[in-house]
């Protein structure tokens, strides 16, 4: 929903950012799901945990991208904020789920070794 979201807003930009900003906000937004997906779909915890990252540091790539997007004109605070608030939970829930994955690999291993 968010990504969708963001290509709404990046559609709202001027012409002159469409293979700027508009574009690099759409790839980041887009991203975040698709390599939790691609994380979940792995065997390996640690490919797991790898692709998590990964859409963690797109959801802060994300954010950087309103933040220009304001100081360039093209949102407002508020609705950078309000963006920004819904980012940093997305980035709460992957540092819980990261979190997750790296217990679940300890506990495996854990087993294995018995």
């Amino acid at each position: 929903m968010l990504s969708k979201e963001i290509a709404l807003l990046a559609k709202t930009f001027p012409n002159a950012e469409r293979y700027d900003l508009a574009d690099q906000m759409r790839r980041s937004a887009r991203s975040i799901p698709a390599n939790i997906a691609e994380g979940f779909g792995r065997y390996h915890f640690a490919e797991k945990i790898q692709f998590y990252n990964i859409a963690k540091g797109s959801t802060l790539e994300v954010q950087n991208h309103l933040i220009e997007a304001m100081n360039n004109g093209y949102i407002t605070a508020d609705g950078r904020a309000n963006f920004s608030k819904r980012y940093h939970i997305v980035e709460v829930k992957l540092n819980n789920l990261i979190s997750s994955t790296a217990k679940a690999r300890k506990k495996y291993a854990t087993k294995r070794s018995r």
